[in-house]
């Protein structure tokens, strides 16, 4: 039988993180870690996310743990105009060459919604054709086709970008529980 420590250290960081902080049926029944020491509960896991070391690893933490998908949040705002911000970033670097009849950075805001809002719901990206993203997310001012050729590789970007944030987030909660633990 595996005990209640065991389990823990099973679970990812991220995992462990929401544990508590998710809704869930009420258990009533004590738990008492072996060592005597007093368990860890709620506030220390909410302690682990402002452990995190900048707004948007917060953000999307906050995002990660309480599933919070709706684009009308904070969380959600700051983690658009990051990704937002770091695309603008490369397309500048990338098309400076180029001339766009659009509104780039408008742009950048719209690919980086469309790109979280389908990385949280990866399901849904199979269904949905590239046309009925771009319409979507309001990038109805470019044609799938050119969309595919020009800024296709946008959305590598941005997967890579949240596998970062991702990563970061299990490396710090990751401290965070060896803290805890000594």
């Amino acid at each position: 039988m595996v005990n209640a420590e065991e389990k823990q250290e099973k679970l990812s960081n991220l995992e462990w993180l929401g544990q508590q902080l998710r809704a869930k049926t009420a258990n009533y029944e004590a738990e008492v870690p072996a060592t005597n020491n007093s368990s860890i509960n709620w506030e220390d896991r909410c302690g682990a996310i402002a452990f995190l070391p900048n707004d948007e690893s917060k953000a999307y933490a906050s995002i990660l743990v309480w599933g919070d998908y709706r684009d009308n949040t904070k969380q959600y705002a700051v983690v658009v105009d990051y990704i937002a911000e770091y695309i603008w970033r490369m397309v500048q670097e990338e098309m400076n060459k180029k001339r766009d009849t659009f509104d780039m950075i408008k742009f950048c805001k719209h690919v980086a919604r469309m790109e979280l809002f389908y990385s949280l719901r990866p399901a849904l990206r199979e269904y949905h054709t590239l046309k009925g993203r771009l319409v979507f997310s309001g990038i109805d001012y470019i044609e799938p086709n050119t969309y595919s050729k020009r800024y296709g590789w946008l959305c590598d970007a941005v997967a890579l970008l949240l596998k970062e944030l991702h990563d970061e987030i299990e490396h710090y909660v990751g401290s965070y529980r060896k803290q805890l633990k000594d």
